[in-house]
């Protein structure tokens, strides 16, 4: 039986990324949808790329750009962009590749790795739900919308979406660790870099879900210190209230 994943804003945190993936021991069947910033901030993003790109061999992945992915694949070109981009979490990815936190170092990250985050998705759009990195202008079409896509943080009186599907999202950091739920909303950045949660949403059906979760990790902690053995949580939750509340 196939199943359908949402993880949300990873920032370089592979050891909880390894134990959610653990926890969840995805099949060919499956998809798993990365919802956009893979990169930065955290310690070890080469490694959580490596770690996204094996699996597609595991599952179906679809990746989603975020802000950080956009502003990492701007480095490249623009020396400017990459200055602006070393104080947003750039030196601790440039610091997983090995290489010196300047903006000549970014022409150094291997090819593979620029290739693979240029070619990420939009956003995803199903029968019910719109899964993108930021939080999408709900009074605007999904077609006519870039940069808010990737960009634009969600405002707890938005309404629902003109399309009436469900928004599942990032971007918005919840520093508590729980997953933000409005009319038509669901954020699952829970700051994993910030010693939050790393969530991934497995959507059931339309006003189901279940939550998984794990302890995030911290910039501070050493990248080859694993957190696998930290229990994943997993809660049965519902979108049926149109109030907003955390999760």
């Amino acid at each position: 039986m196939s199943r359908l994943f949402a993880i949300g804003d990873i920032h370089g945190c592979l050891s909880p990324l390894n134990a959610l993936i653990d926890a969840i021991e995805p099949t060919k069947d499956d998809t798993i949808i990365f919802l956009g910033d893979m990169v930065d901030r955290g310690p070890d993003t080469k490694g959580v790329l490596d770690r996204i790109m094996a699996l597609e061999t595991t599952c179906k992945v679809i990746a989603i750009a975020g802000n950080h992915e956009e502003m990492m694949i701007g480095s490249v070109t623009e020396l400017e962009y990459a200055k602006s981009w070393l104080r947003f979490g750039g030196a601790q990815a440039l610091a997983s590749f090995g290489l010196p936190d300047t903006p000549d170092s970014v022409k150094d990250i291997p090819f593979k790795y620029i290739y693979w985050l240029k070619n990420l998705a939009r956003c995803i759009i199903m029968d019910d739900f719109i899964f993108c990195h930021g939080a999408a202008n709900p009074k605007v079409p999904i077609e006519k919308q870039n940069t808010e896509l990737r960009w634009r943080f969600l405002n707890k009186e938005d309404s629902r979406h003109i399309s009436g599907k469900t928004i599942i999202c990032g971007h918005s950091e919840q520093r508590n660790g729980e997953v933000w739920q409005q009319d038509g909303l669901i954020c699952i950045d829970t700051y994993a870099y910030g010693g939050g949660k790393l969530t991934a949403l497995q959507i059931l059906s339309v006003n189901h879900f279940v939550a998984w979760q794990v302890a995030g990790q911290s910039s501070s902690q050493n990248s080859g210190q694993r957190t696998d053995q930290a229990t994943c949580q997993r809660r049965m939750i519902t979108s049926e209230s149109s109030a907003p509340h955390q999760l």
